[in-house]
């Protein structure tokens, strides 16, 4: 799993934000980070920006 971060730097929405970094998680890591996303309540989202 990789945890990514950026920054919005115009309008929310209009552009895709600039990404600062990226960690990448051992997959016993992930699967515990991804259950504790799942019990604060977050969900899997569709795609907002396309793949250039």
């Amino acid at each position: 799993m990789f945890i990514d971060s950026g920054r919005i730097i115009c309008v929310l929405g209009k552009e895709p934000p600039v990404w600062t970094s990226r960690e990448e998680l051992k997959v016993d890591t992930a699967r515990d980070e991804w259950g504790k996303l799942i019990a604060q309540g977050w969900r899997r989202t569709k795609p907002v920006w396309e793949e250039p």
